[in-house]
């Protein structure tokens, strides 16, 4: 089930004392989908998948997609762990990236990720064509 389909946006500021997304504002396009809403009776190791897509307005943060993530799961409520994050790509052609997060150090509460890139796998895709008619065209390595 889509749960949000729309612009997320920062402001370059702080917010809830924690770091901004990035010191500029800018804005990407999500689609966040829950598997878990329809298969209640099979547990489902990430059942949140988030499709980001860099809007082309403002910063684009890729080389930052940890601070991006953090509150994405901060306002949606998520566990980072527990989220298949898929960027998604216009142009040249249309690709898709999955941003595999591994913890590094904790300092006070804060958790340190590096977030490593990989090409979407054909079952994931298989998964999201479902909720994203243009995962259709996409070819995968």
């Amino acid at each position: 089930m889509i749960i949000y389909d729309g612009k997320y946006n920062w402001s370059g500021k702080k917010k809830d004392g924690l770091r901004p997304i990035s010191w500029w504002p800018g804005d990407y396009r999500l689609k966040i989908i829950d598997l878990s809403k329809n298969r209640s009776d099979v547990y489902i190791i990430k059942p949140v998948i988030i499709m980001v897509s860099d809007t082309g307005k403002g910063f684009s943060v890729k080389n930052h997609f940890q601070n991006l993530a953090k509150n994405i799961c901060m306002d949606f409520n998520f566990d980072i762990s527990r989220v298949l994050w898929i960027d998604y790509y216009t142009k040249p052609m249309p690709y898709m990236e999955v941003a595999m997060f591994k913890p590094l150090t904790k300092i006070a509460s804060e958790i340190i990720y590096s977030v490593k890139w990989r090409p979407i796998m054909s079952n994931e895709l298989e998964v999201i064509k479902n909720f994203v008619p243009e995962a259709g065209i996409i070819a995968h390595k």
